[in-house]
């Protein structure tokens, strides 16, 4: 387990003093703090000395012991961003980069939309912050949605019968039976016009894609 640290370009000013106008930690995703010029959204400049605690590891009991101290946690990717999913798996509130890319950055920032809505629930009492989550749930669907078709599409050249004439009543009443468990909160019958409207979609694109290319997770 790696002992905490404070963020490099942090040393030298003290936890008195402000930071930058910018987002705080604790929204609906980590942050990104990344060089200026790189796009993340906060700059190194921007963490004041003592602010937050900074961990170099994904591993979720040192993030958890770092959380310990009361403070925002940050994850030192150093030069990375491949591993910002695990860190915003493990924990995170936000992911250090040393890296002066705009695509790493871009990179962390994505990973993060797509996987805290599932790690980091968020209810917010203002308009703007409920809309800022929503707007990650989105991402994640988005992102599961694609996935979801693209397996659908693997399914159709697997089947003896492809595409809209090969629908199977049965397995589809089990999805919905199976998401109704997990979403107690949706009436079954409006849960079912939501899946309905998923598999055409993915049988839409099935046909209209006949390329048999296997299905690629980005996240």
């Amino acid at each position: 387990m790696t002992a905490p640290t404070q963020p490099p370009a942090a040393t030298g000013r003290t936890a008195t003093e402000p930071a930058s106008a910018s987002p705080a930690f604790g929204g609906p995703r980590p942050l990104v703090i990344a060089p200026e010029g790189a796009g993340g959204d906060l700059c190194h400049h921007d963490v004041p000395a003592g602010s937050v605690t900074v961990v170099a590891s994904t591993d979720p009991a040192a993030i958890a012991a770092a959380r310990a101290r009361g403070l925002p946690v940050v994850v030192n990717l150093g030069e990375r961003p491949e591993l910002a999913a695990a860190a915003v798996a493990a924990g995170a509130d936000g992911l250090w980069l040393d890296t002066p890319s705009a695509a790493a950055a871009g990179q962390a920032r994505e990973a993060a939309a797509r996987l805290a809505p599932l790690v980091r629930p968020s209810v917010p009492d203002t308009l703007d912050g409920c809309r800022a989550a929503i707007d990650a749930v989105d991402a994640l669907l988005a992102t599961l949605l694609e996935h979801r078709v693209a397996l659908a599409g693997r399914v159709q050249h697997l089947k003896p019968v492809g595409g809209h004439a090969g629908r199977d009543p049965r397995r589809e009443a089990a999805i919905v039976a199976a998401m109704a468990e997990r979403a107690p909160s949706l009436p079954p019958e409006q849960l079912a016009r939501i899946v309905t409207a998923i598999i055409e979609a993915g049988l839409d694109v099935a046909e209209a894609d006949m390329s048999g290319e296997p299905p690629v997770w980005r996240l």
